[in-house]
């Protein structure tokens, strides 16, 4: 839908229940030509493992083009902030795509090398998260 994808609860589709997801709770998605599989993430409280939905589609048709336009419409910001040399934090600030009203919500994505036990390094991602929000006053 406009405001959602509707995802097998269990990963399977025939008959499956389904949970909903909102497009500014996906991180990512991708196909997989080769498998016929589409991978789909969603975001995830900072420091904890993003959920990962794997779906097997014979025809995809138009759908990873949709989903990567709702992915797309749903973020609103998207900043790197460097914290240790050139490595840092991605701030990605999204919200409903269907609703230009619709709450912001925040993720810190630490890049690949930074261990967020190091001392202060959280601070910072924090602090940089807060200049980001009070620049577009949200």
């Amino acid at each position: 839908s406009r405001s959602a994808v509707y995802l097998p609860v269990d990963g399977t589709v025939a008959g499956a229940a389904v949970r909903r997801v909102a497009w500014e709770l996906v991180e990512r998605a991708e196909w997989n030509s080769d498998e016929s599989m589409f991978h789909l993430w969603e975001t995830a409280a900072f420091g904890t493992p993003m959920r990962r939905t794997d779906l097997v589609v014979d025809d995809p048709g138009r759908f990873g083009q949709l989903v990567r336009e709702r992915i797309s419409a749903s973020v609103l910001l998207q900043r790197h902030v460097p914290l240790v040399g050139k490595k840092g934090v991605r701030i990605v600030g999204r919200r409903n795509p269907s609703r230009s009203d619709a709450p912001v919500t925040w993720n810190l994505v630490l890049d690949n090398g930074l261990d967020p036990a190091t001392p202060g390094l959280l601070d910072r991602a924090e602090n940089a998260l807060q200049q980001v929000r009070d620049e577009l006053e949200v």
